[in-house]
């Protein structure tokens, strides 16, 4: 409870920023990663446009973005694929919980199309239980090799050495969780 508490309140604190929301904003080839670490609880929120994963960003509309869309989904969920904490620090994978509303079908074909907005996101909270979280210090970020459109990561940190902000690109993809 207390984790989720941390993380709701670092996105909000730094989402509030006016220099940190202009890095927040919606750019393609851009997803943002919060990551929260308390005692042997380890929680990361993945945010990203959809064009950063498939190259379009609306609800699929032909058989190919479908599979393209579902081809993304199970990249995501394939969590050891994209995020990688310290091996030393024994994390295990706890509960992923992944919001992909916007390429799903819409409910109710009758009646006139619902209105999407043209810059659609995916997002991810991912959970971890650590049997060593002194050992937690990095992360391996595999998002740049499961998505090829994505070009960089805006991380933010916060945890036991406090709060810290880390930009992420292909040829740098580690994340540091501890000074």
């Amino acid at each position: 409870m207390f984790l989720r508490l941390a993380l709701a309140l670092m996105i909000t604190a730094l989402g509030s920023n006016p220099a940190f929301a202009s890095q927040r904003a919606h750019v393609h080839g851009v997803a943002s990663l919060s990551v929260a670490i308390d005692g042997a609880e380890l929680s990361v929120y993945l945010e990203s446009p959809l064009d950063s994963l498939l190259g379009f960003e609306h609800r699929p509309r032909t058989a190919a973005q479908r599979q393209a869309a579902d081809a993304a989904l199970a990249r995501i969920q394939d969590v050891a694929a994209w995020l990688r904490p310290s091996a030393e620090a024994g994390c295990t994978l706890t509960a992923l919980s992944v919001d992909d509303s916007a390429l799903q079908p819409a409910k109710d074909s009758s009646g006139p199309p619902a209105k999407h907005s043209d810059h659609a996101d995916l997002t991810a909270q991912v959970s971890f239980r650590c049997e060593a979280p002194e050992q937690l210090k990095t992360m391996e970020v595999g998002l740049f090799a499961a998505f090829p459109r994505m070009r960089r990561i805006e991380a933010e940190v916060a945890g036991p050495g406090g709060q810290r902000k880390q930009t992420l690109r292909a040829t740098g993809a580690t994340l540091q969780l501890r000074r």
